[in-house]
């Protein structure tokens, strides 16, 4: 039996602000897991991560982390993250 090739896919993802927040909008990437996707967004100096079951929770936790880093510059002291 042929062994199986070690491929790791990598998605790029886009965070925007909040739900209708097209005009701010920061890009990243999503690694899936078996159980858990996982993602991880550059915005202004730092990182914003969210973990979640599916794409769309992901998704909803980084329009949240968004709007909370904009108004209160979260990545300018520490990076948050959100499970």
């Amino acid at each position: 039996m042929k062994d199986k090739p070690n491929i790791s896919l990598t998605e790029i993802f886009m965070a925007k602000k909040g739900r209708k927040g097209w005009d701010t909008c920061f890009y990243g990437t999503i690694t899936r897991g078996k159980d858990i996707v996982h993602s991880r967004i550059e915005i202004n100096d730092g990182y914003i991560i969210a973990n979640g079951k599916d794409q769309w929770e992901v998704g909803e936790k980084l329009d949240e982390l968004v709007i909370a880093n904009l108004m209160s510059k979260l990545c300018d002291d520490v990076n948050p993250i959100l499970n």
